[in-house]
């Protein structure tokens, strides 16, 4: 089922689907989930089938330009592609701020008991650490609806680009490649990022330990043979240039480091989600960017006075389209974050 969710006075809508409550079951697990960059709520299809057999329900949102959900403005489009570091962290809250309604507005509609997991997938981390920061500036009957509804917030396969992490020196990106065509660098890029790496000792958290370039040669990337008609069922390529390629690049670096570091690290944040838990999912076999955002997001929940805990669950040798790839362990990971 598709249909749209508004945010009240803005004249904003989110589109989503959803696949309803699970049959004889009054209190169940919500999953919210909130696609990356290109690929859109599409790429999540493959786990609306399981939601029923594990009496969970699945809603999965179209952000902003994206099908069904209200197109950026003009002068939001301006600071995206040249605003000052100001006007973007403005840009960034507010984001934060529509998202945090529309789940709440979600919440509403359908009445839905408490056990919400929001989860952010790739370039969607980016928007659920915006939301999960703004909720002590939110209307205090949606603050209060959130904090009684949200039980998980699950980072799932953030790339270092999303939270504003530094790369390494070693980094490596095909999208940046001066060797690649600038026409062939989107679909080297597309193929790249869904691939499988075979990485050295991850616990040793050394950047030289990275496979940063050469794909595992057994494994084909995901979607590699799907026909074009049916990958333009998941994807919208026109979106990349208005906003989303530019949130991951270095003028943007600085505003989504702070936005990260005040979801999880800032006191008064974290305590105005008391009963929500953060749980970080990744696949082992994902590109350089995913493994190497584990260990700078571990280092600073270690070294940070008095830091919330957050629970990593690594899922070993899945890459980025773990739920294409396999749906019933990708459902199965999500839940168990919501009971770890």
């Amino acid at each position: 089922m598709s249909t749209t969710v508004s945010i009240p006075g803005k004249g904003i809508q989110f589109a989503f689907t959803d696949t309803g409550a699970p049959a004889n079951a009054a209190d169940y697990t919500t999953f919210i989930l909130v696609h990356g960059h290109t690929y859109h709520a599409g790429v999540f299809q493959k786990l609306l089938p399981l939601a029923a057999a594990s009496s969970v329900r699945i809603i999965c949102i179209n952000r902003r330009e994206y099908q069904g959900s209200t197109p950026h403005t003009p002068e939001e489009l301006r600071v995206y592609a040249s605003g000052s570091d100001q006007e973007r962290a403005v840009l960034m809250n507010e984001a934060g701020v529509n998202l945090a309604l529309a789940i709440d507005g979600i919440i509403q509609k359908f009445e839905l008991p408490s056990g919400v997991a929001l989860a952010g997938w790739s370039l969607g981390n980016t928007f659920v650490m915006a939301a999960m920061s703004v909720i002590t500036s939110l209307p205090d009957v949606a603050r209060t609806r959130l904090q009684a509804a949200v039980k998980t917030i699950i980072m799932w396969d953030p790339p270092s680009q999303a939270l504003g992490i530094a790369s390494p020196p070693n980094a490596y990106v095909p999208l940046y490649d001066p060797e690649i065509e600038p026409a062939a660098r989107g679909p080297a890029f597309g193929k790249w990022v869904a691939s499988y790496f075979i990485h050295g000792d991850l616990s040793t958290h050394d950047p030289d330990k990275l496979n940063y370039r050469n794909a595992d040669p057994e494994r084909k990337a995901t979607y590699e043979d799907m026909p074009f008609p049916e990958l333009l069922t998941i994807v919208d390529f026109s979106v990349g240039d208005k906003c989303d390629t530019i949130l991951t690049e270095p003028p943007f670096a600085a505003t989504l480091a702070t936005l990260v570091e005040k979801a999880l690290f800032n006191p008064k944040v974290r305590a105005a989600w008391p009963n929500t838990k953060v749980a970080y999912m990744y696949g082992t076999a994902n590109a350089w960017n995913v493994p190497f955002t584990v260990w700078d997001i571990e280092k600073r929940v270690e070294t940070a006075t008095g830091s919330a805990p957050i629970i990593f669950r690594p899922i070993k040798e899945a890459n980025h389209f773990v739920m294409w790839e396999d749906p019933t362990l990708t459902l199965n990971e999500l839940i168990g974050c919501t009971k770890a």
